[in-house]
């Protein structure tokens, strides 16, 4: 049996949370959302999973365009797990929305709770040791269900959530491309361009050995958490100041805040963009 599990990780919840599952069902290929859809196709995937974080209450937008080009095996059992950590939005709806395009549709769906790891706005939480034990927990009990080939419906989008996301997301979405706009390198960068390594979305190149953000960023914090140094600073954006909303007001990045990712996942590890685990 072939399984392919894609997945889109900044911090490390989301890889962290595919590799157990991968581990727990037996085996499977892990593909990153950096790949070309058109060269890691799941035509012939018997058992397809789809894992990353909840970004404004949906899934990243690279990961959205990735699936949509991407090729499956529509009688495939197919699953999705989304790392959050209080609203997870419509992360299920829009999958499946995606997949029923294509003839397929999610056999199993399961929000993950993880820690916070937006450090531009706050300080990570819940704190670590208590919810990583607890996502231990979730993960082990998502993949057993996966294992088995488990139907469960995925979770909707709350009717409160739904009202307000046009008001509660929709400014945030409409200046997206301004949020890279706030980074920047102090005199500690190194040069070692591991920035660049560990994005996600490739928006990241190095000029005169300092990284240049290109404005396709979704704010996963991946170039932040795993600089060496602490080089990566951030001020807020004129697009965000002039939101006036309270994540607006709050984004900065003190010296002394924690630049949290998973403990278990490293650099390196993002910097895989394939990885063949078990089978």
């Amino acid at each position: 049996m072939k399984t392919i599990i894609y997945y889109f990780t900044g911090t490390g919840n989301s890889l962290y949370t595919a590799r157990k599952i991968a581990e727990e069902i037996g085996g499977a290929e892990l593909i990153s959302v950096r790949c070309e859809p058109k060269q890691v196709s799941a035509e012939n995937a018997d058992m397809i999973g789809f894992v990353c974080p909840v970004y404004e209450w949906d899934i990243p937008g690279t990961f959205k365009e990735f699936i949509k080009k991407l090729s499956v095996n529509k009688n495939a059992y197919i699953f999705m797990t989304a790392t959050y950590v209080a609203i997870h939005g419509k992360c299920f709806e829009t999958v499946n929305s995606i997949l029923e395009e294509k003839g397929a549709h999610l056999s199993y769906g399961r929000a993950i709770r993880c820690v916070a790891s937006q450090c531009i706005a706050y300080p990570p939480f819940p704190p670590e040791k208590i919810m990583i034990p607890h996502m231990e927990k979730q993960i082990k009990k998502a993949a057993l269900e996966i294992k088995s080939k488990t139907l469960r419906d995925y979770p909707r989008m709350s009717q409160l959530s739904r009202k307000r996301y046009d008001s509660a997301m929709g400014p945030y979405l409409a200046v997206e491309h301004e949020y890279d706009k706030g980074f920047y390198t102090d005199d500690r960068c190194k040069s070692c361009g591991l920035c660049q390594k560990v994005c996600p979305n490739r928006n990241i190149t190095m000029q005169n050995g300092r990284p240049v953000w290109n404005h396709h960023c979704h704010g996963c914090n991946a170039c932040v958490v795993y600089c060496p140094t602490k080089a990566i600073q951030f001020k807020t954006p004129q697009a965000y100041v002039e939101l006036g909303t309270l994540i607006s007001k709050i984004m900065c990045l003190p010296e002394k805040r924690k630049r949290y990712h998973h403990p278990n996942i490293k650099a390196k590890d993002l910097i895989k963009d394939r990885e063949k685990i078990g089978e």
